[in-house]
């Protein structure tokens, strides 16, 4: 059977070559419509990229991709010392790149990965990152895991934590230790992420008859600073609070800060639970009752996932979601 060129894919969409090249490598402007029929034909007539054909058959190199949106977040760090491990156990030299959360960088970091013949990549996608990035993704036929933040396409494996479950195990302990008034603090309005932490603390409260308020959730920006702007403000508006589960462990070390500043004490005064299990929460005093992700483990079952694709595993894609646990210290002090 002859190999489908990009002529071919051109003449039966009825558009240039070029246009097909924009496509497939994502650039240009280019309409919705047009970029459905290059698509389309794609499909129908099994074209591969040849870049990426070839890479598949002898031109692979030991070179993977790591596309973080926040490499200053520590817990991406301890996920990318655990993708670094698994990947040296097999030979492989991984990448480091910055999105910070702009889809333009994004594409360039991955067109970069691909005119080097890169062995795979890992994605913590953007958070404005559009279907068709994922669509013409999977016609370059490059090994990609998806990991932390889900994405809308079950076309890919993807490596991640219950969100939901995690704030539900986090609430339902500040419950037990008989807070009635507790907010949220942290995340993006738009991150889907967010929203699965929001709905295991809202769903919670209303499970023990606990009403929800909106004015005691707010969102910030990951870092110490916007924590501890945020908590200022809602603490200073809402003195009836009396604890705080927070988006992620460096809202709530920002939280720590504005509390004290406050003169309210963390652990006696308001109880406070964070989200990753940082190095720092157990560091800090008292030290911080978190939700444990196992940031390297998501990284090592990444990197294991990532290399089977690379030999060959044709399996339909995964979705491997490692249970949270709750680490209790002394940020919600100690019941008798």
């Amino acid at each position: 059977m002859t190999s489908m060129t990009l002529a071919d894919v051109a003449a039966h969409a009825g558009v240039s070559t070029a246009t097909v090249s924009m496509v497939l490598r994502n650039r240009g402007r280019i309409s919705t419509a047009t970029r459905q029929r290059v698509l389309a034909a794609i499909d129908t007539l099994g074209y591969v990229y040849n870049q990426t054909a070839a890479n598949l058959r002898n031109r692979r190199s030991n070179q993977i991709g790591l596309l973080l949106h926040d490499i200053t977040n520590p817990f991406y760090a301890e996920m990318t010392a655990g993708l670094s491990q698994e990947m040296e156990r097999h030979d492989l030299m991984l990448f480091l790149a910055n999105s910070e959360e702009s889809v333009p960088r994004q594409q360039k970091f991955v067109e970069s990965l691909l005119q080097h013949s890169a062995g795979g990549m890992v994605l913590c996608a953007a958070r404005q990152t559009p279907p068709l990035f994922f669509e013409v993704l999977k016609r370059r036929n490059i090994p990609a895991i998806m990991v932390v933040r889900p994405v809308n396409d079950a076309c890919f494996d993807f490596v991640g934590t219950d969100n939901f479950l995690g704030t539900q195990l986090a609430t339902r302990h500040l419950i037990a230790m008989g807070h009635r008034h507790i907010a949220f603090i942290g995340g993006a309005a738009a991150s889907a992420t967010r929203a699965q932490r929001l709905g295991g603390y809202t769903s919670t409260l209303l499970e023990n008859g606990l009403a929800i308020h909106p004015d005691w959730i707010v969102c910030c920006d990951a870092g110490q600073g916007a924590g501890r702007e945020a908590a200022a403000q809602l603490f200073r508006a809402h003195p009836a609070i009396t604890a705080a589960l927070c988006y992620q462990d460096v809202v709530a070390l920002g939280v720590m800060q504005a509390l004290r500043a406050l003169n309210l004490h963390v652990g006696r005064d308001v109880a406070l639970i964070g989200f990753d299990d940082i190095i720092e929460a157990s560091l800090v005093e008292p030290g911080l009752t978190t939700v444990s992700v196992a940031a390297r483990e998501i990284g090592r079952t990444a990197g294991g996932l990532l290399f089977s694709r690379m030999q060959g595993n044709d399996e339909p894609p995964k979705r491997i979601i490692l249970p949270p646990t709750l680490v209790i210290r002394g940020s919600c002090g100690f019941s008798g």
